[in-house]
């Protein structure tokens, strides 16, 4: 029997050959694939991290704070065009410039004038219109340049005179005036002189950085203020990266404002239906005194429900798990007020009244109540920044070796606008790394008060730090 020929075992041999080096070539480019895959798997993550982060900033834009909301600044006026003229008082020749003297700058209320911020005050006011039926409380509160237009919301809710801080450094002023004066030509409870409420600004701004006007706004548009609400990516704050001294601002409006009973509270903070004249039935007129104070729950609705006025309203929400106390989810020891229990499962009692009197002890120690009170009350530290959180600890801390009883109000709330608080699932490393240092200098800052207060005053083994 023959074998094969020669020329057909070379043919084979070199085909097998050919095989098997094509089959190496794709099994090392598999491999070296798969290598590139795990070693760009940070990065592709990181990209798609970034991609998430730009997404929920253009939804923030977009919608407010990350969120589709029912709730607006000024959505209730909705196709009103703004007026001709303003019914607020302007000084120093705004909203149209900005020029005043030296003599003008006030130090800040507790650093004094070491402090790296200065304060312009009362560069707007409300008509001076004597209205005997005004509960003689103001709501002290604040804001940054970009969240100015929530006046317009507290305007129509409290029905007494309101004291506003912004943080306006450099061309953030501006944009602060430009809203201030769109909310003076809107809103009526801010311009119409025959119901007025005094609304009274001041302007908190870094030393070195100065307010300006040199941007120019539209100054006619839509009440709703859409064309310049959401611009907080535009500020020099945020382009600069600043801190903002929100304890300067707290310290601002509360001793700006005349009368001695105050709610120090956050613009973003709504006030149930008629607290302050409810407040003032409640105490009957008897004098406001140091060392008592009258604390007010403070609750967060769903992004898509509109803020209650009432706490029957408020209930209902609850009930159907749209309303939760204050940062639950956030920091729930922050706003968890002593008796939220009973307050909840007690009806509307359709009037102010007190519900419990407790102190700020143990185990509510890193409770950081809003109240009424008065001006005279221990200040903020101005050095604690909003970034660095806590920022109210050491008051309350100086409030509990002082003997402060805190009265828990039934019957009055306090709402923030929409919607409920979680913790975000993507923070970016820049914000991180932006906030930590933050975080670490107001936890020292806090126990170098807290040495300094208990060197002044007697001690009180029930102050927990």
């Amino acid at each position: 029997m023959r074998g094969p020929p020669r020329r057909s075992i070379i043919v084979w041999m070199t085909l097998a050959f050919f095989l098997l080096f094509v089959c190496r070539l794709l099994l090392d480019r598999g491999y070296r694939l798969h290598l590139l895959s795990i070693e760009n798997s940070k990065e592709r993550s990181y990209s798609l991290s970034v991609r998430k982060n730009r997404a929920q900033l253009l939804n923030y834009r977009e919608n407010g704070q990350g969120r589709t909301s029912a709730y607006i600044a000024g959505a209730y006026m909705a196709g009103r065009p703004s007026g001709n003229g303003s019914s607020c008082i302007w000084y120093y020749g705004l909203p149209h410039s900005l020029s005043y003297p030296s003599s003008k700058i006030n130090w800040t209320p507790e650093i004094g004038e070491k402090s790296p911020y200065r304060v312009l005050p009362f560069v707007l006011r409300g008509r001076d219109v004597d209205r005997e039926d005004a509960p003689p409380i103001t709501l002290c509160t604040h804001a940054t340049a970009d969240q100015v237009y929530g006046i317009v919301e507290l305007a129509r809710r409290w029905e007494g005179p309101l004291s506003l801080a912004v943080f306006s450094p450099g061309l953030d002023a501006g944009l602060a005036v430009a809203l201030l004066d769109r909310a003076c030509r809107c809103e009526t409870a801010i311009r119409n002189p025959n119901e007025c409420t005094q609304v009274s600004v001041h302007l908190i701004f870094p030393a070195r950085r100065v307010p300006s006007l040199d941007r120019a706004y539209q100054e006619q548009a839509d009440c709703t203020a859409s064309d310049l609400q959401w611009r907080e990516m535009e500020t020099e704050r945020w382009k600069s990266g600043m801190t903002y001294p929100i304890n300067v601002a707290r310290n601002v409006a509360r001793t700006s404002a005349n009368t001695a009973r105050v709610l120090v509270s956050d613009i973003e903070l709504l006030p149930s239906e008629r607290l302050a004249s409810g407040f003032l039935a409640m105490v009957h007129d008897r004098p406001p005194k140091l060392g008592v104070v009258f604390v007010l729950p403070v609750f967060e609705i769903d992004a898509n429900e509109q803020p209650p006025s009432t706490k029957k309203e408020l209930l209902s929400a609850a009930k159907a798990g749209l309303a939760v106390y204050f940062h639950r989810f956030l920091c729930p020891h922050c706003q968890r007020f002593p008796g939220l229990t009973r307050w909840m499962v007690r009806t509307d009692p359709g009037k102010v009244r007190p519900l419990i009197i407790t102190r700020r002890e143990y185990p509510h120690h890193r409770w950081e109540p809003v109240f009424i009170g008065m001006r005279e009350d221990p200040l903020y530290t101005e050095n604690m920044s909003w970034e660095g959180k806590q920022d109210k600890m050491a008051q309350m801390f100086e409030m509990c070796l002082l003997n402060y009883r805190l009265v828990v109000l039934d019957g009055a709330f306090l709402v923030h606008t929409p919607g409920i608080k979680r913790k975000p699932q993507i923070i970016s490393v820049a914000r991180q790394e932006f906030l930590r240092p933050h975080e670490k200098r107001n936890a020292k800052l806090y126990q170098r008060v807290v040495k300094r207060l208990l060197a002044q005053y007697p001690t009180n083994r029930k102050c927990t730090q």
